[in-house]
């Protein structure tokens, strides 16, 4: 390329902040779309579900029992929690948040390049100039690379982005502080920006290995300059694994990762089934086709199927060895992808996700950066500079394409479950199809194809471990169906097995009451106040979700216990949660005892909360009030946490 005059600081401050400016502009056309999309999988347990997060009490969200996806994880529920009174409710503010994350990523990783690229051990290889256009090559095709989809798309890895920002922040703050002769400002920041990254995902536990890499690779002449450093990443060591004890200490027990889980994988299984996902991961990262947020891969069980890519995975660590002793730089881009990918993909089995794209957030750096150097420099030894930078936009260009058609299967539940079901393994009988397969009948059914939801379920459970959330799908599919007996059979298996199963119970009461609504019974029935304790056992032991308060005021209200329904459903209106017709019910109730008074104080509550957020909708018109005598039937089939007490 044509060399250019040198700049002023101010003139070269400018222009950095221009090229920035591009790789936003870059990630945007991306990724635009992203906010307007819908909670999926994770999502519902980790934000949808989770009331310490909305009622915005982030600590109890990270470290409260019982476990789920944030757990752990503090700064990650800090930033929900922030994002969500700045931009509003869930799950637009969460992946408003992940886009910001994104984009400040790509920029942070340019200015890291940038610097890189023109100090330390690799200054005066290139041109100022040359370096920035460099950089933003690489910032470029890595804001819009597809396997960004999981951390950008996907509300609950606000996780991977956030600890990758603090990561990339500690690195730039590394490099700033090597150039600088006071470095205890510099320092102090590269350890609290690692510390962080640890604070929001265990997986940068080797933060401090890295930037100990990072400094002999990139900023120390050799190792001796290293080692005189070493109270710097001495201090963001302590930082880092400090946090991460802490953080995993004080946190709940997680049921999804280790070797005492309900899946039991020893190290051994889960080493040889990682050799085969770590090539798949860079497939993906060269090639990013056959995307998907969910996969069924089969655990390996014996060396055999494993020895090949083993083989090619000790190959590529033998070449990140050789790249350390010649070109360090070359090393630590192999040592991120190693570094990064050991505390997911090497013996610490996580049962419930073999496969996901999100691990190559940061490790996908390990191929685009070589591929887009050897690129340029092919391209400008064969052609010229415009004819470069012509292939190069084309380049971009078509994985933002690749890009917004893979975000689209995230757009919501039915999407990401439809996509994961038609590129799963048919042949394949593992847990994970069985997850597969039971999302993607509740996505039919919602959809209203319920014969291919009823069949799909019944496929359900013949394939490997079912959970119990999974077996509870299908009893409430047989209720449906009008297999009233097999239902009620199902839920009692399930509850042999898991007593303590809040929604196990609820839907034991709800086929109670709905087998004695059938047969008519007289409010008197012993049925019913069966029904009503499984119902009082569930509200008992999951005291926030409306449903089951919903159920017993609908079964009391039957047996004409007026007072007792009014307060169960007054209770299930004070939740967050509560839905429309939990209103119209409260209201009907409190017109029945001659309390017209409190039911008009009733919607004019709910009309002054219509008025404070656009999240209400439904109260934009009072419905009529019908007083009943007996509840309507409830369609025990519809989609993962549905607010009827049917929904599978």
């Amino acid at each position: 390329m044509p060399t250019m005059p040198a700049m002023s600081p101010a003139s070269d401050r400018l222009a950095t902040a221009a090229l920035g400016l591009v790789v936003v502009g870059v990630g945007l056309t991306a990724w635009w779309d992203v906010p307007g999309f819908g909670c999926k999988f994770d999502d519902l347990p980790a934000i949808q579900d989770n009331a310490a997060l909305a009622r915005g009490d982030w600590w109890a969200a990270a470290f409260a029992p019982p476990h789920q996806p944030l757990a752990n994880r503090p700064l990650a529920t800090l930033s929900l929690t922030l994002t969500a009174r700045c931009f509003g409710p869930w799950p637009a503010s969460a992946l408003v948040g992940n886009l910001l994350l994104h984009l400040a990523n790509a920029c942070l990783l340019f200015a890291v390049a940038r610097r890189v690229l023109t100090t330390g051990n690799l200054g005066g290889r290139f041109a100022a100039a040359s370096a920035a256009r460099l950089a933003l090559l690489i910032a470029c095709v890595w804001v819009a690379h597809p396997l960004a989809t999981d951390t950008v798309a996907y509300a609950t890895q606000r996780s991977t982005g956030l600890g990758s920002a603090c990561f990339l922040a500690g690195l730039w703050a590394l490099a700033r502080g090597a150039a600088c002769a006071g470095t205890a400002g510099w320092t102090a920041v590269a350890t609290a920006a690692m510390a962080l990254a640890v604070a929001s995902k265990e997986d940068f536990v080797g933060a401090p290995i890295l930037g100990v890499l990072f400094d002999r690779a990139f900023l120390s002449p050799g190792w001796q300059a290293v080692r005189e450093r070493w109270r710097v990443h001495a201090v963001v060591a302590v930082a880092c694994w400090s946090t991460l004890a802490f953080c995993v200490g004080l946190g709940p027990a997680n049921d999804t990762v280790g070797f005492a889980t309900n899946r039991g994988t020893t190290a051994w299984q889960w080493l040889l089934t990682q050799a085969g996902v770590i090539l798949h991961d860079v497939r993906l990262a060269a090639v990013p086709t056959g995307l998907r947020g969910a996969y069924d891969w089969d655990i390996v069980t014996t060396a055999g199927p494993a020895i090949a890519p083993g083989m090619t995975v000790l190959a590529l660590l033998g070449l990140t060895v050789w790249c350390w002793r010649r070109h360090p730089h070359w090393g630590f881009l192999g040592a991120l992808f190693f570094v990064q990918l050991a505390p997911t993909s090497s013996v610490l089995p996580i049962v419930t996700e073999v496969v996901a794209e999100r691990r190559s957030y940061l490790p996908m750096l390990a191929v685009v950066v070589p591929l887009v150097v050897l690129a340029r420099s092919s391209l400008l030894r064969h052609g010229t500079a415009p004819a470069a930078w012509t292939v190069a936009v084309a380049a971009v260009a078509a994985l933002v394409v690749q890009a917004r058609r893979h975000a689209e299967t995230y757009r919501d539940e039915a999407c990401f479950w439809q996509r994961a079901y038609d590129l799963r393994d048919p042949a394949a009988r593992n847990p994970f199809t069985t997850r597969i397969v039971g999302a993607y009948a509740s996505v039919r059914f919602a959809a209203g194809d319920a014969a291919t939801a009823h069949r799909l379920f019944d496929e359900l459970m013949t394939l490997p471990a079912p959970t119990v959330a999974e077996r509870l799908q299908y009893a409430a599919s047989l209720e449906q169906r009008g297999r009233h007996g097999e239902a009620l059979a199902a839920v009692d298996q399930v509850l042999a097995d898991a007593p303590q199963h809040s929604r196990a119970h609820g839907l034991r009461g709800a086929f109670l009451a709905r087998a004695a609504e059938r047969r008519r019974a007289p409010a008197a029935d012993p049925q019913w106040e069966d029904a009503a304790a499984s119902v009082a056992r569930a509200i008992g032991l999951a005291p926030a979700l409306p449903t089951w308060r919903i159920e017993l005021a609908r079964i009391r209200e039957i047996q004409g216990r007026i007072d007792e329904a009014e307060r169960a459903i007054a209770a299930a209106t004070a939740l967050p949660s509560c839905p429309a017709a939990a209103l119209v019910l409260h209201d009907a109730l409190l017109r029945r005892l001659g309390r017209a008074t409190g039911a008009d104080a009733l919607w004019r509550d709910a009309l002054r909360l219509r008025r404070r957020t656009s999240t209400c909708g439904w109260l934009a018109h009072r419905p009529p009030l019908r007083p009943r005598t007996s509840p309507p039937r409830a369609n025990v089939c519809s989609p993962p946490n549905a607010s009827r007490p049917g929904a599978p």
